[in-house]
């Protein structure tokens, strides 16, 4: 089973968590973890926690948010004691929902895919109508 930690600053991970059982409905395989400013441990402590409770064959990837971040800085400590974890930084909705939907394991191909969907997901939608405005325009 794909295994997904979401995990951010504050309540963003809780939060897109709630977004992808909103839209796909209950997902025991997705969780998640934050860094708050009154946190009593450490964010690795408990995604640790979640990592040693994975079935042997399960494939676990962490999403986080800001790159060079704390959070991301601290799942990336994690690398060492467990060389199979996929960290990805600059989660959204669509990558996070993409991952979520996958029940067999994903192939190297299927995650540059899912990427690259989640890179075309960010947009500022006001200049795209101005441009397709100016396109009608033109014709």
């Amino acid at each position: 089973m794909n295994q997904i930690i979401l995990a951010s600053h504050g309540g963003m991970s809780a939060g897109l968590k709630n977004t992808l059982e909103l839209i796909l409905g209950e997902l025991p395989n997705v969780h998640a973890v934050a860094t708050t400013r009154d946190e009593t441990e450490p964010v690795t402590a408990s995604t640790r926690r979640l990592l040693d409770g994975f079935a042997p064959g399960d494939k676990a990837y962490v999403l986080t948010d800001v790159m060079g971040g704390s959070v991301n800085n601290d799942m990336m400590t994690l690398l060492a004691d467990y060389p199979d974890l996929t960290v990805i930084c600059g989660t959204n909705a669509c990558l996070a929902l993409n991952l979520a939907s996958c029940d067999d394991p994903i192939t190297d191909e299927e995650l540059e895919e899912f990427l690259n969907q989640a890179r075309s997901q960010i947009v500022n939608c006001r200049k795209m109508l101005q441009d397709a405005s100016a396109e009608e325009d033109d014709l």
